[in-house]
């Protein structure tokens, strides 16, 4: 697809006001071009950046893999592999994609296996000896952004979380009503995952969750999981019924009032998450911690 010349004119406006030093400028040059095409991925990836200074999504999905060491990681959702080019080589990886692009194990450096089907398909026959029967220790859900569809990938996972075992939800903090809606009319979109957040706060607060505000769209931290947990199963039509028209509204404007919100910093969230009862499989595992753990640069 063609890029629009007003996408273009996003970028460079954006990349002329940061090297002045001047994001607040930079931010009404990109809020008047959407005023003009609401879809610019350009202009909306800026904002975003804007908005959540710091370490990225995909940083922090590295900062996990190199903290947790997990033995089993789930991912939904995979696309073209940028992401599970991330894993560490002790892992083993389970990818998930009924539509990847190319071969996305290719940049993957730890033993994988790819199933080319839908997380629905995949959870109602779990594949024997996917590794799944002994329970995942991170997972990452990326694949449909539609609220009801990242819930029922939720409750499939929790049946298999093992102790200790962390889930990230991407795409939680909105950042605009047009691209946070149920349907797609724009390039840059987050669906509307980011109802998840309110939706476990209300029903699960035995879960540990925090939401990181990082670009371009935050990363949610869920531990704590109950594989025995039957709450949102037996919940599903009325929780679909009580969120399918919940506007992004207080989402967009003030996500604070309506979600836990983080720090976008490693040593902010290395101690949530010694706080919350997780440490490095690896560790765990060695109880003595011989496994070196190389971090990411401080922000």
């Amino acid at each position: 697809m063609q890029q629009h010349p007003l996408d273009r004119e996003a970028a460079q406006q954006f990349k002329h006001w940061m090297a002045l030093g001047q994001p607040e400028r930079a931010a009404a040059a990109l809020w008047k071009l959407l005023a003009e095409e609401p879809n610019l991925p350009s202009a909306h990836q800026a904002l975003a950046r804007l908005r959540w200074p710091g370490p990225n999504y995909h940083e922090w999905l590295n900062w996990f893999h190199q903290r947790l060491q997990p033995d089993l990681y789930v991912e939904i959702g995979v696309e073209s592999g940028a992401s599970l080019a991330l894993v560490q080589a002790a892992s083993q990886v389970i990818a998930i994609d009924p539509n990847p692009l190319g071969n996305p194990l290719e940049v993957c450096g730890a033993p994988a296996r790819l199933f080319r089907q839908t997380s629905a398909a995949f959870f109602a026959s779990v594949p024997d000896g996917c590794g799944l029967e002994r329970g995942f220790n991170l997972a990452f859900i990326d694949g449909d952004h539609r609220f009801e569809s990242v819930l029922e990938d939720f409750i499939a996972l929790e049946r298999h979380a093992a102790p200790e075992s962390v889930v990230l939800l991407h795409d939680t903090l909105p950042l605009t009503e047009s691209t946070s809606g149920s349907v797609r009319n724009t390039g840059f979109y987050t669906g509307d995952t980011w109802k998840m957040v309110p939706c476990l706060r209300a029903l699960r607060p035995d879960l540990h969750m925090v939401t990181l505000p990082v670009a371009p769209s935050g990363l949610t931290v869920i531990t704590g999981l109950n594989p025995q947990s039957t709450l949102l199963q037996e919940r599903l039509p009325l929780i679909r019924q009580a969120y399918r028209r919940l506007p992004a509204t207080q989402a967009v404007e003030s996500p604070q009032r309506l979600m836990l919100l983080g720090q976008n910093n490693w040593a902010w969230m290395a101690d949530w998450l010694s706080r919350a009862g997780v440490q490095s499989h690896k560790q765990s595992d060695a109880a003595t911690g011989h496994c070196g753990i190389a971090h990411p640069r401080q922000p």
